[in-house]
C-alpha cells in the first residue's frame, strides 16, 4: 500500500511538472520603462523583464509613470501606460483598468478586446481603448482601419468605428448602448497617443491644414505687425459713383474761376465813381469814438479807398441833415407860440 501511494505521488508531481513545462505562451515583452509586474495563472507575482514570455491567463500590471510594450503571436502589438491592468488570453485580451494602444497587422485570425462592459472585435487596424473603473466607462478611439464595438451583454447591437472616429459605452448613457461613432480632431488624437511616448512617423508629420480650392495655389500671407496701419492707394471708385453716373456729374460739376474785370458803377448820392480793378467787396470799417476829429485831405489820400468813401459819405449826410427841417412849419409855429408864454 505504501508503495502504491509513493507511485501515485510521483505521477502527480510529474503531471504538474509537465503542465508547467508545456504552459502555452501567448505574448512576449519587447520594451519596458519603469516597473511592471506579471501575475501568473498560479498566482505568483514577479517583476517583468524584457524578452520575457507571457503565459495564457497571465495578468500584466503597470506601475504609475511606467510603460510596457508586448507582442502576441498573431501580429498584434500592445502598448500599456501607467496604472493599466491587462489580462492575456489566446487571441484575446481583457482590459481591467487603464489604457492600451493596440496595433494589429493581422489579417488571418479574428482578435478581440473586452472590458467590464465593452467588446471590441478587430483584424488589421490600430486603436486606443480606455476603461475607467470608477465610472465603468469604456472608450474606443480608432487611429487606422476599423473595429466593431458592442456591449458584452448584447453583441448583436454593434457599431463599426472607422479611422478618425471614436465611440464609448457608459452604463449611465442609453442603457450602455454604444454611442454613434463621432469624429475626433487631430489635436485630440495626438494628445491621446502622446501618453504612450512613441508616435508613428506618419502621425508626427501630419499637421492640420485648412481646406482650400484644389485649382488655386494659396500662399502664406506676409506677417503683419500688431498696431501697424497699412494705407492702400488705389484709383478705384466706389460702386455708387463709378460708371455713367460718375461721368454725368463730372460734366455738370466743374470749377470755374470767376474774374469780372468790367467797371462796376458805384453811386453815392449823385456822385459817380468807376472802378476798373476787379471788384472786391468792401470790408466793414471799424467804429470810431465821437471825439475823433475828421481826417484832413492829406491824410485822406494816404488812407485806403474804403475809408475815403466813408468820410465823404459822413460829411454829405451831415450837410443834408442840417438843411432839412426837423419839424413841419405848423409844428414849428406851435413850438414858437408855446415858448413865448
Amino acid at each position: 500500500m505504501k508503495t502504491s501511494l509513493t507511485k501515485l505521488s510521483s505521477s502527480f508531481l510529474l503531471l504538474s511538472f509537465s503542465l508547467a513545462v508545456y504552459a502555452k505562451p501567448v505574448a512576449q515583452v519587447t520594451e519596458i520603462n519603469g516597473t511592471v509586474f506579471v501575475v501568473t495563472p498560479e498566482g505568483k507575482t514577479s517583476a517583468l523583464k524584457v524578452n520575457q514570455h507571457i503565459e495564457e491567463k497571465s495578468e500584466v500590471m503597470v506601475e504609475e509613470g511606467a510603460t510596457v510594450t508586448l507582442n502576441d503571436y498573431y501580429d498584434a502589438t500592445y502598448h500599456l501606460t501607467g496604472g493599466s491592468h491587462l489580462k492575456f488570453f489566446n487571441k484575446s485580451v481583457q482590459l481591467k483598468k487603464g489604457k492600451t494602444w493596440i496595433q494589429s497587422v493581422n489579417a488571418r485570425h479574428p482578435l478581440a478586446l473586452t472590458t467590464a462592459n465593452a467588446a471590441v472585435d478587430f483584424w488589421k487596424g490600430e486603436f486606443i481603448t480606455t476603461f475607467d473603473q470608477a465610472s465603468s466607462r469604456s472608450q474606443v478611439l480608432v487611429v487606422n482601419g476599423e473595429v466593431e464595438v458592442s456591449n458584452v451583454l448584447d453583441k448583436n447591437m454593434k457599431y463599426t468605428v472607422a479611422a478618425g472616429t471614436f465611440s464609448l459605452i457608459d452604463p449611465e448613457v442609453e442603457n450602455g448602448i454604444p454611442r454613434t461613432p463621432t469624429k475626433v480632431g487631430l489635436a485630440s488624437l495626438n494628445k491621446a497617443l502622446s501618453e504612450f511616448k512613441q508616435l508613428p512617423e506618419k502621425i508626427k508629420a501630419t499637421e492640420p491644414r485648412a481646406r482650400s480650392i484644389a485649382s488655386v495655389e494659396e500662399k502664406a500671407p506676409a506677417p503683419v505687425k500688431k498696431g501697424e496701419i497699412i494705407f492702400i492707394s488705389t484709383n478705384r471708385l466706389p460702386a455708387s459713383v463709378s460708371g455713367s453716373a460718375h461721368k454725368y456729374y463730372k460734366q455738370k460739376v466743374t470749377t470755374k474761376k470767376v474774374v469780372d474785370a468790367r467797371p462796376v458803377p458805384i453811386r453815392i448820392y449823385g456822385t459817380s465813381y468807376q472802378k476798373t480793378e476787379p471788384y472786391v467787396a468792401p470790408t466793414e470799417a471799424p467804429r470810431q469814438p465821437a471825439s475823433v476829429q475828421s481826417v484832413t485831405p492829406d491824410a485822406a489820400k494816404k488812407m485806403p479807398q474804403t475809408s475815403v468813401l466813408n468820410q465823404e459819405f459822413g460829411e454829405s449826410l451831415k450837410k443834408h441833415t442840417a438843411e432839412q427841417p426837423k419839424y413841419s412849419k405848423e409844428l414849428e409855429k406851435l413850438i414858437d407860440d408855446l415858448k413865448s408864454y
